[in-house]
Protein backbone atom coordinates (compact mmCIF):
# COMPACT_ATOMS: atom_id res chain seq x y z
CA UNK A 1 0.00 0.00 0.00
CA UNK A 2 2.80 2.16 0.22
CA UNK A 3 4.44 2.26 -2.78
CA UNK A 4 0.65 2.67 -3.67
CA UNK A 5 0.58 6.00 -2.19
CA UNK A 6 4.36 6.95 -3.49
CA UNK A 7 2.97 6.54 -7.02
CA UNK A 8 0.57 8.95 -6.71
CA UNK A 9 2.69 11.45 -5.49
CA UNK A 10 5.35 10.69 -8.17
CA UNK A 11 2.15 10.86 -10.94
CA UNK A 12 1.10 14.36 -8.84
CA UNK A 13 4.42 15.48 -9.17
CA UNK A 14 4.75 14.75 -12.94
CA UNK A 15 1.29 16.63 -13.91
CA UNK A 16 2.54 19.90 -11.83
CA UNK A 17 5.81 19.42 -13.46
CA UNK A 18 4.29 20.02 -17.09
CA UNK A 19 4.72 23.20 -18.83
CA UNK A 20 3.57 24.25 -22.32
CA UNK A 21 6.62 24.98 -24.73
CA UNK A 22 7.42 29.03 -25.47
CA UNK A 23 8.42 27.90 -28.78
CA UNK A 24 5.44 25.13 -29.93
CA UNK A 25 3.26 25.47 -27.53
CA UNK A 26 2.54 21.87 -26.66
CA UNK A 27 2.18 20.94 -22.97
CA UNK A 28 5.72 18.92 -22.24
CA UNK A 29 7.38 17.46 -19.41
CA UNK A 30 11.37 19.01 -20.03
CA UNK A 31 13.48 16.67 -20.94
CA UNK A 32 17.04 17.07 -18.57
CA UNK A 33 18.64 19.63 -20.84
CA UNK A 34 15.82 21.38 -20.31
CA UNK A 35 14.57 21.37 -23.84
CA UNK A 36 11.12 20.31 -25.62
CA UNK A 37 10.61 17.08 -26.20
CA UNK A 38 7.95 18.25 -28.95
CA UNK A 39 10.11 20.55 -31.52
CA UNK A 40 14.26 20.31 -29.34
CA UNK A 41 13.68 24.03 -28.18
CA UNK A 42 15.95 25.40 -25.69
CA UNK A 43 13.32 26.01 -22.89
CA UNK A 44 15.39 28.80 -21.39
CA UNK A 45 16.02 31.12 -24.50
CA UNK A 46 12.84 32.82 -25.90
CA UNK A 47 15.02 33.48 -29.06
CA UNK A 48 12.86 33.66 -32.21
CA UNK A 49 9.54 33.16 -29.64
CA UNK A 50 6.74 35.40 -31.12
CA UNK A 51 5.68 37.46 -27.87
CA UNK A 52 2.37 38.19 -29.50
CA UNK A 53 1.40 34.81 -29.87
CA UNK A 54 -0.57 32.35 -26.88
CA UNK A 55 -2.17 28.66 -27.13
CA UNK A 56 -5.68 29.09 -27.10
CA UNK A 57 -8.53 26.99 -26.86
CA UNK A 58 -11.43 27.37 -29.41
CA UNK A 59 -14.69 25.41 -29.38
CA UNK A 60 -16.13 23.97 -32.42
CA UNK A 61 -19.39 25.51 -32.10
CA UNK A 62 -18.15 29.15 -30.71
CA UNK A 63 -18.59 32.13 -32.78
CA UNK A 64 -15.42 33.78 -33.65
CA UNK A 65 -14.67 37.43 -34.49
CA UNK A 66 -13.59 39.05 -37.45
CA UNK A 67 -10.35 38.37 -36.74
CA UNK A 68 -7.22 36.67 -37.77
CA UNK A 69 -6.22 33.99 -35.90
CA UNK A 70 -2.43 35.01 -36.54
CA UNK A 71 -1.84 38.22 -36.98
CA UNK A 72 -5.13 39.91 -35.23
CA UNK A 73 -5.66 41.96 -38.62
CA UNK A 74 -9.54 42.28 -39.68
CA UNK A 75 -11.13 39.08 -42.32
CA UNK A 76 -14.55 37.94 -43.52
CA UNK A 77 -12.35 35.04 -44.62
CA UNK A 78 -11.87 31.60 -42.35
CA UNK A 79 -10.36 28.61 -43.09
CA UNK A 80 -11.38 25.02 -41.77
CA UNK A 81 -9.63 23.24 -39.71
CA UNK A 82 -10.52 19.63 -39.08
CA UNK A 83 -9.20 17.14 -36.70
CA UNK A 84 -10.06 13.52 -37.29
CA UNK A 85 -10.11 10.35 -34.78
CA UNK A 86 -10.28 7.01 -35.92
CA UNK A 87 -9.24 3.71 -34.71
CA UNK A 88 -6.30 2.51 -35.98
CA UNK A 89 -6.59 -1.08 -35.20
CA UNK A 90 -10.11 -0.82 -36.58
CA UNK A 91 -9.04 0.37 -39.53
CA UNK A 92 -5.97 -2.42 -39.86
CA UNK A 93 -7.94 -5.15 -39.25
CA UNK A 94 -11.08 -4.17 -41.53
CA UNK A 95 -9.42 -2.00 -43.96
CA UNK A 96 -12.56 -0.06 -43.80
CA UNK A 97 -14.20 2.31 -40.66
CA UNK A 98 -17.87 2.63 -39.74
CA UNK A 99 -19.24 6.36 -38.85
CA UNK A 100 -19.57 5.52 -35.28
CA UNK A 101 -15.99 4.91 -34.75
CA UNK A 102 -14.67 8.24 -36.05
CA UNK A 103 -14.86 11.64 -34.28
CA UNK A 104 -13.84 14.62 -35.60
CA UNK A 105 -13.45 18.41 -34.44
CA UNK A 106 -13.93 20.97 -37.49
CA UNK A 107 -13.62 24.44 -36.67
CA UNK A 108 -13.54 27.52 -39.57
CA UNK A 109 -10.83 29.82 -38.17
CA UNK A 110 -10.67 33.42 -39.36
CA UNK A 111 -7.51 33.99 -41.47
CA UNK A 112 -6.69 36.59 -43.39
CA UNK A 113 -5.38 36.58 -47.31
CA UNK A 114 -1.43 37.86 -45.79
CA UNK A 115 -1.43 34.88 -43.55
CA UNK A 116 -3.24 32.24 -45.32
CA UNK A 117 -0.46 32.86 -48.07
CA UNK A 118 2.16 31.99 -45.24
CA UNK A 119 0.82 29.35 -43.08
CA UNK A 120 -1.49 26.44 -43.25
CA UNK A 121 -3.53 26.91 -39.31
CA UNK A 122 -2.49 23.52 -37.05
CA UNK A 123 -3.53 22.92 -34.18
CA UNK A 124 -1.62 22.37 -30.95
CA UNK A 125 -4.27 19.75 -29.41
CA UNK A 126 -7.15 18.18 -30.80
CA UNK A 127 -9.76 17.41 -27.90
CA UNK A 128 -11.98 14.89 -29.34
CA UNK A 129 -14.46 14.01 -26.06
CA UNK A 130 -14.83 17.76 -25.66
CA UNK A 131 -14.69 19.34 -29.22
CA UNK A 132 -11.97 21.49 -29.04
CA UNK A 133 -8.93 22.36 -30.53
CA UNK A 134 -6.21 24.23 -28.85
CA UNK A 135 -3.85 26.76 -31.71
CA UNK A 136 -1.38 29.18 -30.95
CA UNK A 137 -3.26 32.52 -31.64
CA UNK A 138 -2.17 36.07 -31.78
CA UNK A 139 -2.89 38.24 -28.37
CA UNK A 140 -5.71 40.45 -29.83
CA UNK A 141 -7.56 37.41 -31.20
CA UNK A 142 -7.26 35.94 -28.02
CA UNK A 143 -8.78 39.48 -26.78
CA UNK A 144 -11.65 39.04 -28.55
CA UNK A 145 -13.03 35.80 -28.14
CA UNK A 146 -12.92 36.46 -24.13
CA UNK A 147 -15.17 39.55 -25.37
CA UNK A 148 -17.26 37.32 -27.40
CA UNK A 149 -17.59 34.84 -24.74
CA UNK A 150 -18.18 37.83 -21.84
CA UNK A 151 -21.10 39.03 -23.90
CA UNK A 152 -22.40 35.72 -24.65
CA UNK A 153 -22.58 34.69 -20.75
CA UNK A 154 -23.90 37.73 -20.03
CA UNK A 155 -26.78 38.41 -22.63
CA UNK A 156 -27.42 34.55 -21.60
CA UNK A 157 -27.83 35.58 -17.99
CA UNK A 158 -30.41 38.28 -19.37
CA UNK A 159 -32.52 35.82 -20.46
CA UNK A 160 -32.70 33.35 -17.66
Amino acid sequence: MNDFSENDEDQEKDTSILMECPHCYTKILPLADNTCPACQGDLSSLVGVNPNKVSFLIHESEDLPLCCYSCGQYTEQEVRVSGDQESILSKFLTGDLLPEETSNVVIFLPQCQFCAEIEDPEPVEVDYDNQTMTFAVHTRFLDEVIQLREDFNHNVGDTG
